[in-house]
């Protein structure tokens, strides 16, 4: 309990300065004063708090659609604020730097408000009030694209990977990845039925979930995973766990998932007759997953017993850290997410510095690697730069 609180006020702390830097820094753009900046403040911080706050009635309210309004609420909030923080900074760099482009569109905007009767000081006042209000125009646009992006754009990414000495029967066997769908206070069954219905019309050889499928409590929100049940595929639907099962009381969730006709591989896997041809199939859990259950430590050489004679061996790892053991255990493909590909603006940009890997086909010695963006999101609901993917993997021999 005293590291529940502990987490709660350092992550409160990081937001209150985050949204009160924003905001003092735009009030003295704008010019602002008098009792409008004290309710802005006030409202700043009720947004601040907002996110504690949502966070223990995820754990205590039953109400579903309460839980959905303010986790909506909160992480579009909490979005936007990351997005003009950062515009924020890059403001403040701008009025160091003074770029002459900037210094002639104030004068322009000076001389024109004058013509208007505005009462203006000077050019530095315009110039302070233009980038204060175009970072906030900004912020807003950017944040509103991100919600749609994440919302309505679900587009396929299609990949082929080239294989050495492929045999003839795996000629353009397709594999069809979803990753870090986050079933959870905003994302559902809606949602989920849809990308069911876009995976079905790519006539799959093969389905694989490469973990972050559920993101809460199985006995409020296993009815959400209800469409899964519906994938058809030649070979069938495998699964791996991610670090938000871990989260989300893994133990739980795996029966429910297994009810629903999914080949869930924890450090395991299935060979698959193709023709002539032996596929493994193969699968690990989450890197982090041997600190939370011991028993579900991660093990690529587990993972791969029993099938070193195959003609191609696939691994499913949620994170792509785990293509280093991967390697050395000899696997052909493996397949991850993760990512996000930083997910939204300016997380797409940061997430290099975190990861490898972050998005599409790698190489890595002797071992491709696979890296999805995620088809859906966590916390915001953005996408911005990273756009969400189903992707559509297909085996191709080498000229």
């Amino acid at each position: 309990m005293k590291a529940f609180f502990l987490f709660l006020s350092v992550l409160t702390s990081l937001l209150g300065f985050i949204y009160y830097y924003s905001t003092f820094r735009l009030i003295s753009g704008l010019s602002l004063n008098g009792p409008v900046v004290t309710l802005i403040l006030f409202g700043i911080g009720a947004l601040v708090l907002l996110v504690p706050l949502t966070y223990v009635m995820s754990r205590i309210s039953k109400r579903e659609k309460t839980q959905t309004f303010f986790a909506y609420v909160t992480f579009t909030n909490f979005g936007f604020f990351s997005i003009l923080f950062t515009l924020v900074l890059l403001m403040d760099l701008l009025r160091l730097v003074d770029l002459g482009i900037i210094t002639q569109y104030s004068q322009f905007l000076f001389s024109s408000l004058l013509r208007f009767g505005f009462p203006i000081d000077g050019v530095t006042e315009v110039k302070n009030f233009s980038l204060a209000f175009s970072t906030i125009a900004l912020a807003t646009a950017l944040s509103s694209l991100g919600f749609y992006n994440a919302h309505v754009r679900l587009r396929y990414k299609r990949v082929k990977i080239p294989v050495k000495d492929l045999h003839p029967d795996l000629r353009e066997f397709k594999i069809v990845q979803i990753s870090d769908v986050h079933i959870g206070s905003t994302i559902k069954e809606k949602f989920l039925r849809r990308v069911v219905s876009k995976i079905n019309s790519q006539t799959p050889d093969v389905v694989v979930i490469t973990g972050d499928l559920v993101d809460g409590p199985a006995a409020t929100l296993k009815h959400h995973l209800k469409p899964l049940a519906d994938i058809k595929s030649k070979y069938g639907t495998f699964y791996v766990t991610g670090n938000h099962e871990y989260y989300s009381g893994v133990l739980s969730w795996l029966p429910e998932i297994e009810k629903l006709g999914i080949h869930i591989l924890l450090n395991a896997n299935q060979t698959l007759a193709v023709g002539n041809a032996k596929l493994l199939m193969a699968g690990v859990t989450d890197l982090t997953a041997g600190s939370m259950i011991k028993s579900h430590q991660t093990d690529p050489k587990r993972a791969m017993e029993g099938g070193e004679s195959c003609d191609y061996k696939i691994l499913l790892a949620h994170q792509p850290n785990s293509i280093y053991e991967a390697n050395k255990v000899g696997f052909d493909l493996q397949i991850s997410g993760h990512t996000h590909g930083g997910q939204f603006f300016p997380g797409n940009i940061l997430i290099y510095f975190a990861q490898k890997f972050v998005s599409g086909l790698h190489r890595y010695k002797n071992t491709q690697i696979y890296v999805s963006r995620g088809t859906g999101y966590w916390g915001p609901p953005f996408r911005l730069g990273a756009p969400s993917e189903i992707s559509v993997l297909e085996l191709q021999p080498t000229e």
